[in-house]
């Protein structure tokens, strides 16, 4: 890690371990304007996430193994070492090029619930000089000496578990990039999924809402044309019965005016009525062959006996459709 700076850090150190119990994860945002914030990253408060930064950076005297080997079960004081150790690695690793630069950390609960603490804090980094407002002039580098220095000591040999356990780190804190990597690509995508089923949910809810605005229209309408249908209905049968009535009236009416103008009966009217009812007897009696038989008198006098015959017969069998049963004679006692 270069050597930088860091100044505002100490009230979270301590945050870091007063909370230690209620932590879920810490946050890490570079501060781009007074209320703007862009996102660095995160590590959840667990072994998992801050292994890599459990160890400390100095070797002691038993080597890094016999650090790492108490490791396998931190207390929550390592883990809050290591937290403050990833935040200051974190901020570090986006300073290249820059003299200063502003960062926002946040403490929070499990699944984000709640917000416990967040502070901003500055980094510097020594090898830049500050100049305008905005800009950074790199320090130049100092003159390559003329004189050889004398060697130091030789480098030591690392021998091959040294490179086995390095090697193991290294691997295990690309993993662990990797997959908070590709945790944030699938919460990015599972964002993206709700933002676009939310507006479809949307869209089909006022779909919903227009086609039962205008089902409810097609009701309406369906029941006042039903409505209109059955009151034309009515209107036609009461139309019916009074021209029913008012032809009944007419007929009385044409009988009594005939009677009168004529000298007729009302039962001679009546029977002009029904012979002109029946179109084939009307026919039949306008024939110029039957009504030169009507005016011989004594055809006249046959066709009525003949008349009053068919009459007659007609009364006559008209009980016969539905006789009487004859009395059961009583049975002779027995002597």
């Amino acid at each position: 890690m270069q050597d930088i700076t860091f100044e505002g850090l100490e009230t979270t150190d301590r945050r870091l371990r007063e909370l230690a119990d209620d932590l879920g994860y810490v946050s890490l945002a570079e501060v781009t304007g007074r209320h703007s914030c862009e996102a660095l990253g995160r590590a959840d408060f667990s072994a998992t996430d801050l292994a890599p930064y459990l160890a400390d950076d100095e070797p002691s005297e038993l080597g890094e193994l016999a650090e790492l080997a108490d490791l396998d079960d931190p207390s929550n004081e390592d883990l809050a070492r290591a937290a403050s150790r990833w935040v200051r690695q974190a901020a570090a690793a986006n300073m290249a090029g820059r003299a200063t630069a502003k960062f926002k950390v946040c403490l929070w609960r499990p699944k984000g619930d709640a917000l416990l603490h967040s502070a901003r804090f500055v980094a510097r980094n020594p090898v830049h000089l500050d100049g305008d407002e905005g800009e950074d002039f790199p320090l130049v580098a100092p003159p390559t000496p003329t004189v050889v220095s004398p060697a130091g000591p030789p480098a030591l040999l690392v021998g091959p578990e040294e490179r086995v356990w390095a090697a193991l780190g290294d691997g295990y804190t690309r993993l662990i990039a990797l997959a908070q990597g590709t945790y944030s690509h699938i919460a990015g995508l599972q964002n993206t999924a709700i933002v676009v089923l939310n507006g479809q949910n949307q869209r089909l809810q006022k779909l919903v809402e227009e086609l039962s605005g205008d089902l409810i229209q097609l009701k309406i309408g369906a029941y006042e044309v039903e409505s209109g249908r059955r009151t034309d209905d009515g209107e036609a049968k009461v139309r019916e019965e009074l021209g029913r009535q008012f032809i009944s009236e007419l007929g009385t009416l044409g009988r009594v005016v005939a009677s009168a103008k004529l000298g007729l009966s009302p039962e001679l009217v009546e029977l002009f009525e029904t012979v002109n009812a029946s179109p084939e007897l009307s026919e039949t009696l306008r024939s110029p062959e039957v009504r030169k038989l009507l005016r011989d008198e004594k055809t006249r006098k046959e066709l009525a006996e003949l008349l009053k015959m068919a009459a007659a017969a007609t009364a006559e069998t008209a009980p016969a459709n539905n006789p009487t049963p004859p009395a059961e004679e009583p049975l002779p006692k027995a002597a």
